[in-house]
């Protein structure tokens, strides 16, 4: 007969809540930047309702949780301030008025309706050309300099340095191009989509330098956009400029808010997934990138994957509209909520080895993703881009512009491995700067025809 458990001693169980105890400022810590994940673990299974009160705000890091805060636009808002009151929005946020800051309101659904249909089914797919061609020009600029260093005895083999010569820039120009701008001008939307990025961040430098790329960018769209008034063309200024919901149109600051937060949101978040998806299959998998060279449409497992087991995308915040209860849990009315996406698409609750890299999963949804979150064949889907009302309205075309890219660049490169054999692997940026997770940088060789 088994001895009945003895109920722990108060000293035994201030031990056991000193053991499991979180210290906020782990979330500042090194080693969280490098490898969030561990923390991520200890949150879920011990904490998953965690009040942190050094920064302020509670933290949600299990997927079932996170969804149910997604479909809950009575309970969580997304805006900080409310579109009625005194605050003039987009006075201090570097993309000016956006979608982004007006949370629930009438004024995002506004805008959301007015250019959502730019991004998906067929008016997406006139702009696919546009992403061929720029992704077949960024590789022509690669082979160029590879021949070159061939031909100056550099290199016996040719090679790249994907993050600085390809990922930081294709996305920028295929909106450039998409948004018909001359070409002569690609390199200065590059510069002000860089400093865009960085006022994202915490840094008073960063985000002086993030509003003055800002107002030089808005100078220079206020004769495209008359012109686009006056003259309209194929291009997505001039789609954006005379799209109407209800008979209403964007006025011209909204429009320079929507150009930024697609150069800046846009951009970053595809150079880095392209990153991200070349990065796993040349360190985490290169095994079952052997299975991708053999069938190029494995790049659309790749990119699913990826959303699910570090995407470039962490976090999501939301406000409560009252008081919520959660795992026992009271939290506060108006108070913020940081939706940890890279805990929940790593929960051991919905996913089977949820720590490993794998294109093959059955336990994820590998298709086109849904708005709302339910998959016809019943698996689960990454996190990545939302749910609900605030479901990314970009998701279409980051999808199709990272496999378009990821297949070319296989195309154009023979026998693709990576330079050296060790990586210093994915890390968050300065907590200064904006930005998301991707390597700093990502060096391949590949083989060169010298016939």
């Amino acid at each position: 007969m088994t001895a009945p458990e003895q109920p722990m001693t108060m000293e035994e169980a201030i031990k056991q809540q000193l053991a499991l105890a979180i210290e906020p400022q782990e979330f500042d810590s090194p080693e969280y930047i490098k490898d969030p994940f561990p923390l991520y673990k200890r949150l879920r299974d011990h904490h998953p309702a965690y009040q942190d009160l050094f920064h302020n705000n509670w933290v949600i890091t299990r997927y079932d949780d996170i969804v149910s805060v997604f479909q809950n636009n009575d309970d969580f808002d997304r805006a900080e301030y409310d579109p009625k009151g005194d605050y003039e929005f987009g006075t201090k946020h570097v993309f000016g008025p956006n979608i982004l800051e007006y949370g629930n309101s009438d004024e995002h659904r506004f805008l959301r309706n007015v250019v959502a249909d730019q991004f998906v089914g067929n008016r997406l797919q006139t702009f696919l050309p546009f992403i061929e061609q720029i992704a077949r020009e960024m590789m022509g600029k690669i082979w160029a300099k590879s021949a070159d260093d061939i031909a100056e005895g550099f290199a016996e083999t040719g090679e790249v340095e994907l993050i600085s010569q390809f990922t930081t820039q294709f996305p920028i120009r295929v909106i450039s191009n998409m948004l018909g701008l001359p070409r002569e001008d690609e390199d200065t939307f590059v510069r002000w989509y860089q400093h865009l990025i960085e006022g994202l961040g915490f840094g008073g430098e960063h985000f002086a330098r993030g509003m003055q790329a800002r107002n030089e960018m808005w100078d220079y769209l206020d004769p495209l956009i008359r012109r686009a008034e006056d003259a309209p063309g194929e291009d997505l200024i001039s789609r954006i400029v005379h799209a109407e919901f209800r008979g209403q149109r964007m006025n011209a600051d909204e429009i320079k808010g929507f150009i930024a937060l697609l150069l800046a949101a846009g951009g970053d978040t595809t150079d880095k997934a392209i990153a991200l998806m070349w990065y796993h299959m040349l360190y985490t998998r290169p095994d079952q990138f052997e299975e991708v060279k053999k069938n190029p449409e494995l790049w659309t497992n790749v990119f699913t994957e990826m959303m699910r087991y570090d995407p470039v995308v962490h976090f999501q915040y939301r406000y409560t509209t009252r008081e919520v209860k959660l795992h026992g849990e009271v939290i506060p009315e108006r108070t913020s909520i940081t939706l940890l996406l890279g805990a929940g698409n790593r929960d051991e609750r919905v996913f089977k080895d949820p720590d490993t890299f794998d294109i093959f999963r059955d336990d994820l949804h590998m298709g086109r993703e849904l708005r709302s979150g339910r998959y016809p064949d019943g698996k689960h889907g990454h996190l990545g881009f939302g749910m609900g009302q605030h479901f990314c309205m970009g998701y279409a075309m980051a999808r199709q512009e990272a496999i378009i890219a990821c297949t070319r660049l296989m195309e154009a490169m023979k026998n693709p491995r990576p330079k050296f054999a060790t990586h210093a692997g994915i890390t968050s940026p300065n907590l200064g700067s904006g930005g998301f997770r991707s390597p700093v940088e990502l060096w391949i060789q590949f083989d060169v025809d010298q016939g």
